[in-house]
């Protein structure tokens, strides 16, 4: 599914959300602002492709039990969407090194690759206790606001 804009990129988060939670017993819920959903068609069709491939990874690697998908303004503007588990957390060895390093997997380089592009950047911030992965988008790429 690709979200050509705002409106239809917060209805497919939503319905991505809800899909992952039907498919796999993962709790997942989705708290996002539809103002923080205002982009243009090529980055909303970029974000929720990252956001399905984080919860890919939820399912895949955290043995998660839930995971949440939401979105903030942060003091500078930007918008920060935010998935967030409570599984095992990263790797050891990735939480000390750099996990966008192209022999560290290529889900995570190839995301950081297509948000630079936008001038866009994850951030990642990961425990034992679970991972949270962060959208950083700049206030220059909303539209309308």
């Amino acid at each position: 599914m690709a979200a050509t804009s705002g409106a239809d990129l917060f209805g497919a988060l939503a319905a991505l959300c809800n899909r992952f939670r039907a498919e796999g017993g993962i709790d997942c819920h989705v708290t996002i602002g539809e103002a923080h959903t205002r982009f243009s068609a090529d980055l909303c069709d970029v974000i929720y492709r990252t956001v399905r491939e984080l919860l890919t990874n939820v399912r895949l690697h955290a043995r998660a039990t839930r995971v949440a998908v939401s979105s903030a303004r942060a003091r500078d503007g930007s918008v920060l969407i935010t998935v967030a588990d409570d599984g095992v957390g990263f790797p050891e060895h990735w939480r000390h090194s750099n996990p966008f390093a192209a022999d560290s997997g290529v889900g995570l380089w190839s995301i950081d690759q297509r948000l630079r592009k936008f001038d866009a950047y994850l951030d990642i911030h990961s425990t034992q206790q679970g991972s949270r992965v962060t959208v950083v988008l700049p206030s220059s790429l909303l539209t309308g606001d």
